[in-house]
């Protein structure tokens, strides 16, 4: 019965071929668009994800204000400076912190040879190759030595290292920083393009002890501190945590988000979450009505042929062929017609997903084949083949035998 069924809607298609063509399209595009699509809009979310995460895993950044507006006169709203003690303070106390580093950002002007350039040179503490996820190519990172004894030593991103050595070696060559002089102990892996920053981009920053860093600057303040919770969920509690232990060391409201400024990447991110999901299923039901679009063609071939298989019909009803039969005969014309469309855009998505994953992935976002979303697509096209094949079956059932045998 299965494979009369198969012979029948195929011979269905041959005999209407263009229109057939025509009409299973809708299924076709419908049904790749929802492998295609939705997949893409994952890749487009895990591209932003990893450009956003270059400059470091899910990193919250702490810096010090002005005292809140609301919490004391405008004359009085004295400018507030993290130290180094801080930094330490915070480390002790707060429980749900993975790592903290110290930054001190400045763009100084930096020499080698005939070559003066202004560039961005961080003060950090040696756990911040472990925040900004960065490895080292060349060389050595700094450590607890070189921050306790304040010494002048360099690690460079690839576009500093270039800019001022171009290819030649660089580890134990000297530059100077301010007029000072430095000399490089080690050499950082490329980074690439990054969708965030504060300050330059990594590749081209040059790190130096922040203690260094603040002989310097001539003083013993800290930008901000760059922090790390030890999970997604232990954001809010470990902001909590390191503002109420520098409310305290700074003697300010530990309400008073002005005065303690933290800019979380994570809640930036679970942002971005939102809006792809929600992009995600605008795609999914932009080609879930592209589906729907092509069952109505397919319902109307199906229609065109019942009114020119009448006298068939007739014949089979006239011989004693139950009108259940019939029904069951047309639907599954229809579910064998839409479920070929439903394969072949399935295998189209899959081909397409295939050809951009072989692009450049760090302009093009490479499409992510999700199993749960082809076996929707599938119950999708199943759906709409059962939804496209009622009127014509139902059709196909009320034919009158007599009346149809009498037509020519």
């Amino acid at each position: 019965m299965l494979y009369a069924t198969i012979l029948e809607a195929l011979t269905t298609l041959r005999t209407h071929r263009r229109w057939a063509a025509l009409t299973t399209f809708g299924i076709v595009w419908g049904t790749a668009s929802v492998v295609l699509l939705v997949g893409w809009g994952v890749g487009v979310h895990h591209l932003v994800e990893r450009g956003l995460q270059k400059v470091g895993k899910n990193l919250v950044y702490v810096m010090a204000g002005r005292v809140g507006e609301e919490l004391s006169p405008a004359d009085e709203r004295r400018q507030l400076h993290l130290e180094m003690d801080d930094v330490e303070a915070v480390r002790q106390s707060a429980r749900h912190i993975d790592r903290i580093s110290a930054d001190i950002v400045n763009w100084f002007s930096v020499r080698r040879g005939a070559t003066l350039r202004a560039v961005n040179v961080r003060g950090v503490e040696p756990s911040m190759r472990d925040l900004r996820g960065v490895a080292v190519a060349a060389g050595r990172f700094l450590n607890a030595d070189d921050l306790r004894f304040q010494r002048r030593v360099a690690i460079l991103g690839t576009m500093a290292r270039e800019r001022l050595f171009g290819p030649r070696p660089v580890l134990g060559q000297s530059f100077s920083i301010q007029g000072q002089r430095f000399t490089v102990i080690g050499v950082l892996d490329p980074v690439g393009t990054q969708l965030s920053r504060d300050g330059a981009p990594i590749d081209e920053q040059i790190w130096i002890p922040a203690t260094t860093a603040m002989l310097i600057n001539q003083n013993n303040w800290v930008h901000k501190l760059v922090v790390r919770p030890t999970s997604r969920e232990m954001d809010r509690p470990m902001q909590r945590e390191v503002r109420k232990v520098l409310a305290e060391r700074l003697h300010v409201s530990p309400s008073d988000e002005e005065a303690v400024f933290i800019v979380s990447m994570i809640d930036i991110l679970s942002g971005f979450d939102t809006i792809f999901k929600a992009l995600q299923t605008f795609l999914f039901l932009m080609a879930v009505t592209t589906l729907a679009i092509g069952g109505i063609g397919v319902m109307n071939m199906m229609l065109v042929a019942v009114n020119e298989r009448r006298r068939e019909i007739g014949v089979r009803l006239a011989v004693g062929a139950r009108r259940r039969q019939v029904v069951t005969q047309f639907l599954a014309e229809t579910l064998v017609i839409t479920l070929a469309g439903g394969f072949t855009g399935l295998g189209l998505g899959l081909l397409g997903c295939a050809l951009l994953d072989m692009l450049p992935h760090e302009v093009i976002p490479a499409p992510v084949v999700i199993p749960a979303v082809a076996y929707a697509a599938i119950a999708v096209t199943t759906i709409v083949g059962v939804a496209a094949g009622v009127a014509p079956a139902w059709s196909a059932a009320r034919v009158d035998p007599a009346e149809s045998l009498r037509t020519p």
